[in-house]
């Protein structure tokens, strides 16, 4: 708490250093009059506010209990590059010309950023979750690229759509095994990775 204080108070010294350079140079460099110095030292300490980072917030910012069997860098590792794939994973619905497909995917990327959020609630999770997460996050990435690929194709065959049918199918995968992984570490349980491993690796088998 003394630290966030004290961050703050720093982020109010710069923004007022700030204010007061601005006024001292339109006032002795430029010579303006003390009306328009003091107002744009005043715009600039606003704008400082606007710039400046918040120190009082960070995403990063969470306990890590001594039983978590992760350390803080490892946590935020895991959080941050999973955040990342997500992130990715949302800016292709943005070539997506299927709406249901897209909505699909964001319905994944959801589902994927709740088990993220519980990461930091409960970092206990992150142990028993993140291979979960990492491997369904790159097979996604993978997945709706590939799809995107097949959808911006000049002519879509019927080779070409059946294909697409067949990605569809794995997302609809994909959509369950998440929210079913959230349920799990909701309750304090863990989805059983090798199974769901092999209930993925079978679609995409199957379909091809």
């Amino acid at each position: 708490m003394a630290e966030k204080k004290g961050n703050s108070i720093a982020r109010q010294v710069i923004k007022f250093s700030i204010a007061v350079a601005i006024l001292l140079v339109l006032k002795l460099v430029f010579l303006k009059g003390l009306f328009i110095s003091v107002l744009m030292g005043l715009v600039g300490y606003i704008v400082a506010g606007f710039v400046l980072p918040s120190f009082d917030k960070s995403p990063d910012d969470f306990h890590i209990p001594a039983d978590a069997g992760i350390s803080a860098s490892e946590a935020k590792r895991v959080i941050s590059e999973s955040t990342s794939k997500v992130k990715e994973i949302r800016a292709m619905t943005m070539k997506v010309r299927n709406n249901q497909v897209a909505e699909e995917i964001r319905d994944i990327c959801k589902s994927a950023m709740d088990i993220i959020e519980n990461f930091k609630k409960d970092p206990k999770d992150i142990k028993k979750a993140k291979q979960f997460i990492n491997y369904y996050l790159d097979s996604t990435v993978k997945i709706v690229t590939r799809y995107v690929e097949l959808s911006e194709t000049k002519n879509i065959t019927p080779e070409i759509d059946k294909s697409l049918k067949k990605v569809e199918g794995i997302l609809q995968t994909i959509r369950e095994s998440f929210e079913r992984q959230l349920e799990k570490l909701l309750q304090d349980d863990l989805l059983d990775l090798d199974v769901e491993v092999e209930v993925l690796e079978r679609t995409m088998r199957l379909e091809g």
